[in-house]
């Protein structure tokens, strides 16, 4: 089972893109679940799940990488037990972290006879919100961006120039090591790359080692 994770702080398009990529990927003959965690009332359209034949389960009461890992884990048990899904598209909360989540997942695989893969890391970044986001919750976007292998700036359609650079160069300046690419729900710009990430791609599994240089390099940068 692959699970891909679109992360992205709260208000940055994730449930409006993960709408037009899991549509995307059906319409592709992808078998797809989704697993919502909104610390957030906005919720995946049960209308649009349930007529796109998908399986959504919701977690309440907490980040998925931390909190309620056990949780999720048995989600995944179970969707793989009634769904068997290809991939598993996982929205977490606005303040979740990226590599937390995917050692959550791979406590699935201790529950039942399956092997978690992962999909690159993709972390939406808000363009049209890009100065409010600096200011207000600058270190949870460091966070979500340090860890994603592939950032997509969101809204192109709707941000300035101005603005769409700017987000470039702070992406660029926290992650030189992810992909840049631009997204837009609207005019369906940079779609077919997110398909292209989520279906032919693999991210390496989770690694202590890992994850401490990675917090190493980011609570050593002087700000």
């Amino acid at each position: 089972m692959k699970v891909s994770q679109i992360a992205g702080f709260l208000g940055s398009g994730k449930t409006t893109a993960l709408m037009k990529i899991a549509e995307g990927l059906v319409n592709k003959g992808c078998r797809i679940a989704i697993v919502v965690n909104d610390v957030g009332e906005i919720s995946i359209d049960s209308k649009f799940v349930e007529a796109n034949g998908l399986e959504a389960r919701e977690i309440a009461g907490g980040c998925i990488c931390c909190q309620i890992a056990g949780s999720f884990a048995e989600t995944l048990v179970k969707l793989h037990e009634v769904f068997d899904p290809q991939i598993v598209i996982v929205e977490p909360s606005g303040v979740a972290i990226p590599w937390g989540l995917k050692r959550a997942a791979e406590y699935s695989e201790a529950k039942a006879e399956m092997v978690i893969e992962h999909a690159p890391v993709i972390t939406l970044v808000d363009a049209t919100r890009i100065d409010m986001l600096l200011k207000a919750v600058r270190r949870l976007v460091e966070t979500q961006i340090r860890e994603a292998d592939v950032c997509f700036v969101n809204k192109v359609d709707a941000a300035t120039p101005e603005a769409v650079a700017k987000t470039e160069e702070f992406i660029a300046s926290i992650n030189p090591r992810a992909e840049i690419a631009h997204l837009s729900s609207v005019t369906g710009e940079g779609l077919d790359l997110v398909y292209e990430v989520i279906v032919d791609r693999i991210s390496p599994r989770y690694d202590d080692a890992v994850e401490e240089e990675l917090l190493r390099k980011q609570y050593s940068r002087r700000e």
